[in-house]
Formats: C-alpha cells, sequence, structure tokens
C-alpha cells in the first residue's frame, strides 16, 4: 500500500487501499481540523474515492450547520435573559414604589416577580407629602421603615384634619359676610357654635361628617391614604394633586389654629383681624 503526500496536505490512500477506508480516511482528517484547501492539495486525485469526499463535504456541512443553530440559541437566550432582566427591574420599581397594585398583580400572575429577590421594606420617606422644602419631616419618629400600616394611619388622619381645617379656614371668611335665613343674629367667629340657632347648625355638621366618616368615605387598605375617589368627576387624582391637597391642608390646619388663637385674644373674627 502506497501513501502520497505533500507539505501541508492530507495523506492519500492509493489504489491498494479498500474505497470504504479511503472515505473514512478523508473525514477523520477533515474532522480533525484539517483545512479543506489540502484536500484539494492532496496528490493522486484518480485514487480518491469519490465516497470519501462526499463523506468530507457532509461532515463540513453538519458542523457549520451545527455552529449556526448554535449561534442562535445562544443569541435567543441572550435576548431572553434581557428581557427577563428588564422585567425584573420593572417589578421591582412597581413593588417599591406601593403605588403600582395592579401592575405588581399581573407580574405576579406572569411569573416574573418569583424571579426577583424580596422586595425593600416599606419607607415612608419615599411616599406622597414628603416635599420641599422640609422633604421628608418626622422629628419624633412616628412612622417606622417598614410599617406601612402605621404610616397609612397616621397620614390619613393628617389628610382628614387638613381637610376639615381648610373648610373651618374658609368658614372664618365667610360667615363674616354671608348669614343663612334664621342664622343673621348668630355672631361671627367661635361665637357661632355657642349661641343658638349656630349651636343646633354646628350639632347637624357633626353628625353629617361623622355619617360620611362612617359609611361613605370609608378608608380602604387597597387604596391611598385618604383615597375616596373623584366625586366631582374632574380626573385629577394624581401625585401631583396630592401633594398640593396634603400641603394646602397643612397650611389650613396653622391658619385656623392661628385665627382661633387671635380671636381669642383679640375678641375679632378672622375677617375683623385684617382690619375688614
Amino acid at each position: 500500500m502506497a501513501l502520497q503526500s505533500a507539505p501541508g496536505s492530507v495523506f492519500v490512500l492509493a489504489n491498494s487501499a479498500p474505497s470504504a477506508f479511503r472515505g473514512s480516511a478523508l473525514a477523520a482528517a477533515a474532522t480533525g481540523g484539517l483545512a479543506t484547501a489540502a484536500l484539494a492539495d492532496a496528490s493522486a486525485p484518480s485514487s480518491v474515492s469519490f465516497v470519501g469526499l462526499a463523506a468530507v463535504g457532509a461532515t463540513l456541512a453538519a458542523a457549520a450547520s451545527t455552529r449556526r443553530r448554535g449561534q442562535k440559541v445562544a443569541e435567543k437566550s441572550g435576548r431572553a435573559a434581557v428581557v427577563a432582566r428588564r422585567a425584573e427591574t420593572i417589578a421591582a420599581t412597581a413593588i417599591a414604589n406601593g403605588n403600582f397594585t395592579i401592575l405588581v398583580k399581573a407580574l405576579q400572575k406572569a411569573g416574573l416577580v418569583v424571579l426577583m429577590p424580596p422586595a425593600a421594606p416599606f419607607d415612608p420617606a419615599r411616599q406622597v407629602g414628603a416635599g420641599a422644602p422640609l422633604g421628608y419631616f418626622d422629628p419624633l419618629g412616628f412612622s417606622k421603615l417598614g410599617n406601612k400600616i402605621g404610616f397609612n394611619n397616621l397620614q390619613s388622619s393628617e389628610i382628614k384634619h387638613g381637610r376639615v381645617a381648610m373648610m373651618a379656614a374658609l368658614g372664618a371668611v365667610v360667615q363674616h359676610y354671608v348669614k343663612f335665613p334664621g342664622f343673621e343674629n348668630v355672631p361671627s367667629g367661635l361665637g357661632a357654635v355657642t349661641t343658638a340657632p349656630g349651636t343646633y347648625g354646628f350639632a347637624a355638621l357633626f353628625l353629617v361628617s361623622g355619617f360620611l366618616e362612617l359609611a361613605v368615605w370609608t378608608e380602604d387598605d387597597k387604596k391611598e391614604p385618604g383615597n375616596f375617589g373623584d366625586p366631582a368627576g374632574f380626573n385629577m387624582y394624581n401625585p401631583e394633586m396630592r401633594n398640593k391637597e396634603i400641603n394646602n391642608g397643612r397650611m389650613a390646619m396653622f391658619s385656623a389654629i392661628g385665627i382661633i388663637q387671635a380671636e381669642m385674644m383679640s375678641g375679632k373674627d378672622g375677617m375683623n383681624q385684617l382690619g375688614f
């Protein structure tokens, strides 16, 4: 059996070897990493089995196809990983915020929240109402990190007090100019709640407020503190308007306290205190 060779080429079996063996040898050489060009340089082409060449070509084609499939799988895996990371980021943001309960439920149903580490504890400093210039102002430490129920209860109370104070401050101005029929002789200021029939009107307002508090404007754990819907239909319930209401309520509480204190010291109602 004769062997023929050339520098950088494949050893080719001569006619003395069986054709099946010749094909196997060429296939083994190809899978061993020899370049295709080396096959073309082989001497004695007439002695090379066509079956062997076909086997080499099939082997190289299969290897190329396998590489392409591997690249596609890797690309799909990479894209899937990116989508998963983005979903985790969205879910983490929604859970930490606390205001996207519907989105969080949808992500949970889709199984995108089991993929995430535990959510960060509830942070009172990141809630509505922590605005300039004081930021989150809790010098006595009433609201603790992670205590969402306690914070919501305190903020709900603050919003209610603010709403009452806004009505009280406005009433201190309006009652100086406006008298309902039958209340013409009721004095303005604090005397309105101690002089009949102003006393009856105050009692009626107290009962109505209690009914609204207990039966109509009730708190809901699934909603934000002080969220009783949008009864006027203005479609303005958003974080910006919530911040404005809380800040106006805080100002109104100081205003109402100031009006009451000044009247107790001067005997003048809210407008007389301003010289009107």
